[in-house]
């Protein structure tokens, strides 16, 4: 490997280190605050997991430290996992207030993925923006007066916003400029020193001697456009809604692969591996913003995967607790311990799983 590759895994793990840690540290703030407001015991607040490094405070009651692996953080509840006689403990709280602790790391998570979208709606909107690489002699776009290096801002108003998620950008511009092909389009064009001009171009109909309508070859940039905070609101919820979507989608098709194909790579799916990788290919090529845009997506995927009614996850324990409830079952049986640890082993062998194709691909 290169020194750039060597440079590129370092710094697209590091950042995918520092995203992912956030995100679940405040998904577990969101656990702590909870708890500490219905009057719960709160044992410990670890940022980073064990092996302990440091106690950073104690209140007398909860500790607060800082542990050696750098991924995210936790909170340790009395009487979360085993039996207590302590009355504020977890197991003997009201069904009310367990679901309220256990939902609110989800709801912070969501509540994060509508903050990055909207920050990122409102301070940089980023657009797609075609640019002219190569003009062919006698094209339209030559006609037209276009130069290498111009950058498409909007095709008769149209523009590719890449925080509309789903949304493939390039395909929609190109069936746009063919779906006009013998008609005339305005485009609004910046060129290389900033100046923005209006064109009209008379696209030409294609054939096997001219399969373009203008006549050139693009690259895809990304510029940025400032929204307004009215608007950055409306494209939040609405981005956040999409990003659950996405995610629904592709885990009932991994659900599905696994099923048919368990030996094959899991199509549009990535695990820790693959998700670095893209954190990567972000940092050392299209800057924080973007970053910012990809840890809204993380932030939403972290929320609908730790509602899963499945343990460790935190709707497989309210579901457990549900079940418990109607049951009359009272404090923390073998079977439900059981189910943590055969949960949190299913998990580790998923992750393995999906990693070995993430290896795969990575290598090319």
């Amino acid at each position: 490997m290169t020194i750039g590759g060597i440079m590129f895994w370092v710094t697209g793990v590091a950042a995918f280190l520092v995203i992912v840690g956030l995100l679940v540290l405040v998904h577990e703030l969101g656990h702590f605050i909870t708890a500490r407001l219905s009057g719960m015991r709160v044992l410990e607040f670890g940022i980073g997991f064990p092996p302990r490094a440091k106690i950073l405070h104690d209140d007398g009651e909860t500790i607060y430290t800082i542990n050696y692996l750098p991924i995210g953080g936790f909170v340790r509840l009395e009487g979360e996992e085993t039996d207590s006689d302590d009355p504020r403990a977890f197991v003997n709280s009201s069904l009310r207030k367990q679901l309220v602790v256990l939902v609110a790391g989800v709801a912070v998570n969501l509540l994060a993925a509508v903050v990055l979208f909207f920050l990122v709606a409102w301070l940089a909107n980023p657009m797609m923006r075609p640019t002219f690489h190569e003009i062919t002699a006698g094209s339209p776009a030559e006609a037209a007066g276009l130069q290498v290096g111009d950058q498409i801002l909007a095709i008769d108003g149209r523009t590719y916003n890449l925080i509309d998620l789903g949304e493939d950008q390039v395909g929609q511009f190109r069936s746009y400029l063919f779906s006009r092909a013998g008609q005339h389009v305005t485009l609004l064009v910046v060129d290389t020193k900033g100046q923005r001009r209006s064109v009209d171009v008379l696209l030409r109909v294609p054939d096997d001697a001219h399969p373009g309508v203008l006549g050139v070859s693009f690259d895809y940039n990304i510029g940025y456009v400032q929204g307004s905070p009215v608007a950055a609101v409306g494209t939040s919820l609405t981005s956040t809604g999409k990003a659950l979507t996405l995610i629904v989608g592709a885990l009932g098709d991994l659900a599905g692969h696994i099923a048919s194909h368990p030996t094959q790579a899991p199509p549009g799916v990535q695990g820790p591996v693959g998700i670095a990788q893209d954190v990567g290919n972000v940092v050392n090529n299209y800057g924080p913003l973007l970053l910012l845009l990809l840890a809204a997506v993380l932030s939403a995927n972290l929320a609908l995967v730790n509602v899963l009614p499945i343990p460790p996850f935190d709707g497989g324990k309210m579901a457990i607790m549900v079940i418990k409830r109607v049951f009359g079952v009272r404090g923390v049986s073998a079977f439900e311990a059981a189910t943590y640890v055969v949960g949190f082993a299913a998990l580790m062998a998923f992750l393995v799983w999906i990693s070995y194709f993430d290896l795969i691909r990575a290598g090319g």
